[in-house]
């Protein structure tokens, strides 16, 4: 005998509603927590941003490399001849991964730039000059353009998150702006 359920009715109205009713429930409880998490994130990414990205992009790129690696080779290999290539996928495309975020940051700063002179009613040659200068600085200063980047998104995630307490506006924005240069310190200085 079978302890697998055969009952494949389809579900009576009543059952629906309960269904709702359960679910909205539950994201009503999980939106109260929503700037709980904003403020843990925003919290993390003022203090770790950089190195959270660049271990991120690692991890995301080298698992997509030891992804490849296993469906191309995955069955011709075995035991540790698989598993070292599965390492050296992961580290290699990791690796790269790294240098992809250094190009994306830099072309991130130059659309951004070109977005934000634009609007202010540059030409549009002048505004493409900008975006040159700010991707070359972005490509060459790197580490501090993500290290501003993450804390800047980390303060705006900060900010959403004090917005819901009955705090003064100026006062959570020089809160949210003294956090925002201890995160900038803290992940500029020299190690």
């Amino acid at each position: 005998m079978s302890s697998v359920c055969t009952n494949t009715s389809p579900l009576t109205f009543t059952d629906k509603l309960r269904i709702n009713a359960v679910a909205y429930a539950m994201l009503s409880e999980l939106e109260a927590l929503l700037p709980f998490f904003q403020l843990v994130l925003g919290m993390l990414l003022i203090l770790f941003g950089r190195q959270l990205v660049r271990f991120g992009a690692f991890v995301a790129a080298g698992s997509v490399g030891a992804y490849l690696v296993w469906r191309i080779l995955g069955n011709e290999l075995s035991g540790l001849l698989a598993t070292v290539g599965l390492i050296l996928g992961f580290a290699a495309f990791g690796l790269s991964g790294l240098v992809l975020l250094r190009i994306g940051i830099g072309i991130a700063a130059g659309a951004l730039t070109y977005l934000i002179a634009s609007s202010l009613g540059l030409p549009w040659f002048y505004a493409l000059v900008l975006s040159l200068l700010a991707l070359a600085l972005a490509l060459l200063w790197h580490a501090q353009a993500l290290a501003l980047l993450t804390a800047m998104i980390g303060g705006l995630l900060v900010h959403r998150g004090l917005s819901w307490l009955p705090l003064d506006q100026g006062l959570v924005v020089m809160i949210v702006a003294g956090l925002v240069a201890l995160g900038l310190r803290l992940q500029l200085r020299r190690r």
